[in-house]
């Protein structure tokens, strides 16, 4: 690649919306296509008890870090291109509020990794513990990095950092698979990418970022605001990448292997349709937002379709992929209704995806959030109910996604009556008027 070609784009005049989408969704279509591959790879040259300890340190991992996504939504919502007469304080709050982010949540994971590690990873302990560490340390870092890209709508620097992310660890985990490492190996493999993107490509853009950003609130602020965000963000992660880790959790006496061959296709069968639908989420509040007058229209057609997608792939998706599970090493074999049973709750996750846009455009902040967390709690407690493993996590992911669009709605049905209420005219406005009109 030439990367002056690439410097030199990250210095021209922005792209409109329509082309950055464009660009977002082809970066996440290669980075989530690379993850995609990196689970194939490792599922495809180890038996499912051996997997399990891989998937769940990816879902930890990715928990984590879906949490602290909520770093990156309030860095772009605060960053704007650098005008006159912004205070110093604004300018440069952003880059130690990164700094001491970054070391806060590795003193946190590491602080508290003695209280967890033994029921997540019970073989394995600080060997994952410190990957996990460092890997979400260095996101914090990413987070705040692609934010302030956002804020400055550099689409293609966002577009770079995303794909570079994802082929990187492609490329170190083939090496570890190549010669058969093992799975400290692979942890590292995941993780190093991390710091290495923003170190590789901050050279290229950093002259288009340093001395042209403010922010609209200090450092202060900006930190209490981020931990609000990273609530959702949380309940969000529980749902999604999270949830591997959450199903061995509440699941103690499970086997290995039986686990290992459901995180496999939780990874893998899920990943098409949420990871797209996730990936538009700041597009869908925009949509929402600059028409509201045909939001709801545009939210029951787009649920329409996610759920036409969800049924129609759920069938497909029940009738080939159990005969190409067969193909990998013993154990991953799963029924058919297990694998439909996944892509149909993916689409009513895609739907939960769709009504949290929806509040966060007529800036139901409460409801968003309150959709979010009744979904994860939800979800997590109906592992609870008596039943085979496989048929509890179905019942749970169709459930828990089912009554967080509930609350969304139900929220938004209540705050647009109190709206409407609070600007009708009262009763006795309109007599007054009235008589005023008959005496004239």
């Amino acid at each position: 690649m030439d990367w002056i070609a690439v410097k030199a784009r990250m210095k021209f005049s922005r792209i409109r919306m329509p082309q950055g989408v464009t660009l977002i969704l082809l970066a996440t279509a290669i980075a989530g296509g690379c993850g995609y591959v990196a689970n194939l790879l490792v599922g495809g040259t180890r038996l499912p008890a051996d997997y399990v300890a891989f998937g769940i340190f990816w879902s930890a991992l990715y928990l984590v870090i879906a949490s602290l996504s909520g770093v990156q939504q309030e860095v772009t919502r605060a960053t704007a291109p650098r005008t006159a007469g912004v205070s110093r304080e604004h300018t440069t709050s952003i880059r130690r509020f990164g700094i001491w982010a970054s070391l806060a949540t590795a003193a946190a994971l590491i602080a508290s990794g003695p209280f967890w590690m033994g029921a997540v990873f019970p073989d394995d302990g600080w060997a994952f513990i410190l990957p996990i560490a460092i890997g979400c340390a260095s996101y914090v870092v990413v987070a705040v990095l692609c934010g302030t890209l956002y804020g400055l709508n550099l689409w293609p620097a966002i577009a770079l950092m995303s794909s570079v992310d994802g082929i990187l660890r492609l490329l170190l985990i083939g090496i570890v698979v190549l010669f058969d490492g093992g799975i400290d190996a692979l942890v590292w493999a995941v993780v190093l990418p991390f710091p290495l993107t923003p170190l590789i490509l901050w050279w290229f853009f950093r002259s288009s970022v340093v001395g042209r950003t403010s922010l609209d609130v200090g450092y202060r602020d900006l930190s209490w605001n981020v931990l609000r965000t990273v609530i959702a963000s949380v309940a969000t992660g529980i749902l999604i990448s999270g949830f591997p880790l959450v199903l061995k959790a509440m699941s103690p006496m499970a086997s290995n292997a039986e686990l290992g061959a459901l995180v496999f296709a939780i990874n893998l069968v899920r990943a098409p349709l949420v990871i797209v639908v996730l990936s538009l989420q700041s597009y869908f509040v925009v949509r929402f937002r600059d028409v509201p007058e045909r939001a709801w229209g545009t939210f029951l057609k787009l649920s329409g379709a996610i759920v036409i997608v969800g049924a129609v792939g759920a069938v497909v998706a029940g009738l080939i992929v159990p005969p190409l599970l067969t193909l990998f090493p013993g154990g991953y074999a799963l029924d058919g209704f297990v694998i439909a049973g996944l892509v149909a709750t993916s689409a009513l996750l895609g739907v939960l995806c769709l009504s949290g846009p929806l509040a966060l455009a007529r800036s139901q902040h409460g409801v968003f959030t309150a959709g979010w967390v009744v979904a994860a709690v939800a979800s997590v407690l109906l592992l609870l109910v008596p039943g085979d493993l496989a048929g509890r996590m179905l019942f749970a992911l169709a459930i828990g996604p089912l009554l967080g669009v509930a609350t969304h709605l139900t929220g938004l049905f209540l705050a647009g009556r109190t709206s409407a209420q609070r600007h009708a005219p009262s009763t006795d406005s309109a007599m007054g008027d009235d008589s005023v009109s008959g005496g004239a």
